[in-house]
């Protein structure tokens, strides 16, 4: 009898231990990245073991594009992660994604020319436009690489529209964006649409600026995004992972622009991304993607006096996107849902951002 007692006090105190340790161990969330600075702020975290403080295991999965990150989707690759605008556009028209918070300004789109060639010679031929260069005479019939239904993308479109051309006067070439700097070495082509870090390879090589997101006065961000039905299931999750993100972008704030962190991002581009910067290039790269801080989205998303600024960012790109024809209109009325971009997850952020000293 008392054998019999001990074995069942024995395997009750296993069934009471086994949900412990389950609780304890981390929640794997999968994510996806493009090659490119936002990433740092995850990728940091999870070197201090911010991401496990708050019950997580962030695992990163780079993708080139925006447009290739939501291919993957639907096999479930991935559920949360940051994307460009043109990205979150494709997303949420045709993969069902929640855009959960815009997180830093990438006016760092830009396009270069060829030097030499005859649009270079040509600067402010739309007085609303001072500092774009080229002309309807010497763009017209130019071959273009950019990455399609990107950021660039979008940049092309409105450089030529403010030289009152259409996409139906250039030939364009896709391709990604580690693939277009060289091509582009290599003489083909006359212009070419980056986002930094590549922008960097054509400043070294002393291509000339043509058009950035503000001197075209393009407003584009990159935003997390979200699976729709796991984001629905686990909005406690999504709000964990925004937290690790603004605990570093807290620290980026507050510490500014040392060495130290300029150091840490080179690193990053370099183990992560798998693109070699100098400390100038890292600290630049820097200087052109101030993170927000958690107040800031907040403001930026907030829906309170109609549409956010995210929701009127989006929705001038989605009409570029229309009028071009690669999406409907049918589609693009998803966004009037008014819960697509929402900050229903930021809200659930627990408060105060931890401290990263």
């Amino acid at each position: 009898m008392r054998k019999l007692l001990i074995a069942v006090l024995a395997g009750l105190v296993l069934c009471c231990a086994v949900p412990v340790v389950a609780a304890d161990k981390p929640v794997r969330i999968d994510t996806c990245w493009i090659d490119e600075s936002p990433g740092f702020n995850i990728w940091y975290a999870k070197k201090m073991g911010w991401d496990k403080e708050e019950g997580l295991d962030i695992v990163m999965h780079l993708f080139n594009s925006g447009p290739a990150q939501m291919e993957a989707l639907p096999a479930k690759q991935w559920v949360l992660g940051s994307t460009g605008a043109g990205g979150q556009l494709t997303g949420v028209i045709r993969y069902n994604v929640y855009s959960v918070a815009a997180t830093i300004n990438e006016g760092i789109n830009q396009l270069y020319l060829r030097p030499g060639h005859p649009a270079t010679k040509v600067k402010g031929w739309n007085p609303d436009y001072p500092e774009v260069y080229g002309s309807p005479d010497t763009v017209r019939g130019m071959k273009i690489l950019y990455t399609t239904q990107t950021t660039v993308h979008y940049l092309i479109g409105k450089w030529l529209q403010v030289l009152g051309l259409t996409f139906d006067d250039v030939t364009m070439v896709n391709m990604d964006q580690s693939s277009a700097v060289p091509a582009f070495e290599r003489n083909i082509g006359d212009a070419v649409g980056l986002w930094a870090p590549f922008v960097f390879a054509a400043q070294r090589n002393g291509w000339l600026l043509a058009g950035t997101g503000d001197s075209l006065k393009v407003p584009t961000v990159a935003s997390y995004v979200g699976d729709r039905e796991w984001c629905d299931q686990h909005p406690d999750l999504v709000a964990k992972f925004l937290r690790v993100h603004f605990r570093v972008a807290r620290m980026m704030r507050e510490e500014g622009l040392s060495d130290r962190i300029v150091e840490l991002h080179r690193q990053y581009m370099n183990e992560f991304c798998g693109i070699r910067m100098t400390q100038e290039e890292s600290r630049a790269d820097l200087e052109l993607h101030p993170r927000w801080t958690y107040e800031e989205v907040l403001e930026v998303m907030d829906q309170s006096a109609g549409l956010s600024k995210a929701e009127r960012w989006q929705k001038e790109i989605a009409d570029f996107f229309v009028g071009i024809g690669r999406f409907s209109k049918e589609e693009v009325a998803r966004l009037d849902r008014r819960d697509v971009v929402t900050d229903k997850f930021l809200k659930l952020v627990e408060q105060p951002i931890p401290d990263w000293k």
